[in-house]
């Protein structure tokens, strides 16, 4: 006798719907690329450029980024040029394409998720934005997160993990090589000052990495897309288990001695910033 068995309540030549399958149902029940939501991010990322520049006077871009002003822009925008033509020449495609395809990227997407986020948790006491494109470039600089009331900046950079724990080491370690240079230098920066958004190239800045795995990028991209006036309970779990992790950085930070008197002066400076991070953690 045929040790085979039919799937449960299946009787011999009965037909099969292929769509109550396990396997069918988990390709329906798959999370959208989070390239998906590509057009929703870049439509809340205008909208607060737009109140950002209502408030501060125009200091961004539609994709709230600090834009590029000075001397120095049409030198430094050729560069950025030079860059985006590079890097398109060593994969094969146009400029266009390159510039489509790195939005695409799931790196460039958590920076946008994570800078709508914190606007949106943090945005009464801090300002949230992302980084130029020149600084992006030559810098590695993602977002800068600015205290209203004290101008104390930080600069955090942005990754996805596929897997938790995944490429963190390799992480760290461009940090660490980072802040023992001395932190980030912003050449298209910002701070407060007597109560105003002044633009200030900056140097020796706090530079930290804000790292989500592919499953919580899904979910707090989902929830994102919802635009809800109020932050959720995926929104707020994410955003615990950033500043959990900022805290963490900065406190090894502050514990080594090797650091520049600059930076260290600028980690205290933000002190009183994570302070009220923390206090948003629910």
């Amino acid at each position: 006798m045929s040790h085979l068995e039919y799937l449960p309540g299946m009787k011999a030549g009965s037909k099969i719907d292929l769509a109550s399958l396990p396997s069918a149902r988990f390709e329906k029940d798959k999370k959208p690329k989070p390239e998906t939501y590509l057009p929703e991010l870049r439509a809340q990322l205008s909208d607060l450029a737009e109140r950002l520049n209502s408030e501060h006077g125009y200091f961004f871009n539609a994709e709230a980024q600090l834009e590029m002003s000075g001397p120095d822009l049409e030198a430094d925008r050729g560069l950025v040029a030079e860059k985006e033509a590079e890097w398109a020449g060593e994969v094969g495609k146009s400029v266009e394409d390159f510039l489509a395809a790195r939005a695409k990227n799931p790196a460039s997407i958590t920076e946008m998720a994570t800078t709508l986020l914190f606007d949106k948790i943090l945005g009464g006491e801090f300002v949230v934005v992302r980084a130029s494109t020149f600084d992006d470039y030559e810098n590695g600089a993602d977002q800068l997160i600015i205290d209203k009331k004290t101008g104390a900046v930080i600069c955090g950079l942005d990754d996805v993990l596929i897997h938790t724990g995944e490429g963190s080491e390799k992480k760290e370690g461009k940090i660490a090589a980072k802040m023992k240079h001395g932190g980030a230098s912003i050449k298209y920066g910002a701070t407060i000052e007597a109560g105003s958004l002044k633009r200030r190239s900056l140097k020796h800045i706090p530079l930290f990495y804000f790292s989500l795995s592919k499953n919580d990028l899904d979910s707090l991209l989902s929830s994102l897309a919802a635009n809800k006036p109020e932050p959720d309970g995926v929104e707020t779990m994410v955003y615990a288990q950033l500043v959990n992790s900022l805290v963490a950085q900065a406190s090894k930070f502050q514990a080594d001695a090797s650091l520049s008197a600059p930076l260290k002066e600028n980690l205290e400076h933000f002190s009183p910033s994570l302070r009220k991070m923390q206090k948003r953690v629910r």
